[in-house]
This record gives C-alpha cells, structure tokens and sequence, in this order.
C-alpha cells in the first residue's frame, strides 16, 4: 500500500495586524524576517521533517534539500 502525504514548504512566518491583511490587493508585497538565501521549512502534518534551498524547476518550484530531520524508519 501506498501512504500518499500532504507536504508544505514554509517560507517564514510573520504576526501582522489584521487590519494590515484587509488592506491587500493585487500587487501588495508582504515583507518577509528571512533572507532570501536561508532554507526553507519541509513539514508534514505541521512538523518540520526536512529543510532545503528553492530551486526552479522547468517552469515550478522546487524545493532541494539540505537537511533532513528525524524522518524513516525507527529501530
């Protein structure tokens, strides 16, 4: 059987009032507390299992990792 997982790539986290967020349009810009040379977070289920660099691939995202953290199987 084949466990099929929903993994999300965190670029950063940031608190912003909420009258800032029902301030957006098209063509706001958020700015971000990371640079844009630092890995990004791998996560599964809200965990961060891997961390990695943005790469392009073809004409999408990537994500190539650099780090992996606590994933496989256990003994």
């Amino acid at each position: 059987m084949i466990n099929i997982v929903s993994v999300t790539v965190r670029i950063a986290t940031k608190p912003t009032a909420l009258h800032d967020i029902l301030r957006l349009q098209p063509g706001s810009i958020i700015e971000l507390p990371k640079r844009a040379d630092e890995d990004l977070e791998v996560m599964i289920n809200a965990a961060v299992i891997a961390k990695g660099r943005a790469v392009k691939v073809g004409e999408n995202f990537g994500v190539q990792v650099t780090d992996v953290q606590g994933i496989g199987p256990t003994s």
